[in-house]
């Protein structure tokens, strides 16, 4: 009798564990050939892009986004990371019809796919006004009613988890969260990652330490963790909100997770890097174990409209289109930008 309990208890216990860790990421269901974890490779490349949301939710696809997709063809990285705003969304009425497009368009990369959802996946827009007389904005809210979530999942696949390659594990993280905590007021949202996704991702960042199957650990989400406006993942301090954004920053910003060299992020329309690199438009290059806190990489530019570009002959450094390819070589890793049009700030090429 007690050798069956201990049996019962250790069931349980491993369960229990194992509900903790980042769930499996879904590749995206673009028909590409499944991917493969090829656990042995230490040499690879994969591609990552993010923002490619049109501008009005009428509007078709973006000519970057097609062109982008077109690189991607030609170059045949070993999959691609998107970093979010796939579609204009902000709505549940018609999103699905978005989802179909932007998966149809991905599917001539013939590429997998794994996609880390941005705030036009999963928040509702509202007419509750923020900002100031001379520039107004919506709030925008966490749905809380699970709809918006629902069509994702049921399009695109799973909000976080993480999946291996090679020497690597990637794990994607979900800034859009439903909170589990109050939120002060609506003009503060500004992302959230819920406790289960939070202990989640601290026991796979742990397991993932201990693995001496993973050389390198690479995070990608929509929301940045660093930025130098008020894009990245904040919230004013004293809220129970603001401590629960302080947490998951202070998780990934630090150095004790030696195999995280560079952190991927999008939700700005540029390329942006921190800390400021003297080579601004790359490549950047880092080696496990990193010793210093992770290389945080903003890539927003797949065909959203350029930060600071809207009315002005140009925007601020990093605004073009671009997307990164990242070489991993056994403990080494290198990103390298591949503008679209150039690196000139606001340059369209063949954009209408």
């Amino acid at each position: 009798m007690r050798l069956f309990s201990f049996a019962v208890l250790t069931t349980l216990l491993t369960a229990a564990l194992s509900a903790q860790t980042m769930p499996p990421a879904r590749q995206l269901p673009t028909r590409a050939a499944r991917l493969e974890p090829h656990p042995k490779a230490t040499k690879f490349t994969f591609a990552v892009a993010g923002d490619n949301r049109p501008a009005h939710a009428s509007d078709p696809l973006t000519r970057p986004l097609l062109d982008l997709v077109a690189r991607l063809a030609a170059d045949r990285p070993a999959f691609v990371l998107w970093g979010g705003d796939t579609v204009f969304g902000k709505q549940e009425v018609g999103i699905a019809g978005q989802y179909a497009k932007y998966l149809a368009a991905m599917r001539k990369a013939r590429v997998p796919v794994f996609n880390a959802p941005g705030n036009h996946e999963l928040v509702v827009q509202t007419n509750i006004p923020c900002g100031t007389a001379s520039d107004p904005w919506n709030a925008e809210l966490p749905d809380y009613s699970g709809s918006m979530l629902a069509q994702y999942k049921s399009s695109m696949g799973t909000p976080y988890g993480m999946f291996r390659y090679g020497n690597a594990a990637f794990l994607a993280v979900d800034t859009d969260d439903v909170p589990d905590v109050a939120i002060p007021s609506p003009c503060v949202y500004n992302g959230f990652v819920g406790q289960a996704q939070l202990t989640a991702l601290q026991s796979a960042l742990a397991q993932l330490s201990a693995d001496n199957s993973v050389t390198h650990i690479f995070l990608f989400m929509h929301r940045p963790i660093r930025d130098d406006n008020g894009s990245q993942i904040t919230a004013p301090d004293g809220t129970a909100y603001a401590a629960r954004l302080t947490q998951f920053r202070s998780l990934i910003d630090n150095t004790t997770h030696d195999k995280v060299t560079f952190v991927f992020a999008s939700h700005d329309h540029r390329l942006y890097v921190n800390p400021t690199p003297s080579n601004p438009d790359g490549p950047f290059t880092a080696s496990v174990p990193a010793m210093v806190n992770p290389t945080f990489i903003i890539t927003g530019g797949a065909g959203a409209p350029l930060d600071g570009c809207v009315g002005t002959p140009s925007g601020p450094a990093g605004s073009y289109y671009h997307y990164l390819s990242v070489s991993v070589d056994g403990p080494k890793v290198t990103v390298t930008v591949k503008p679209l049009y150039g690196t000139t700030p606001c340059a369209t090429g063949t954009v209408p």
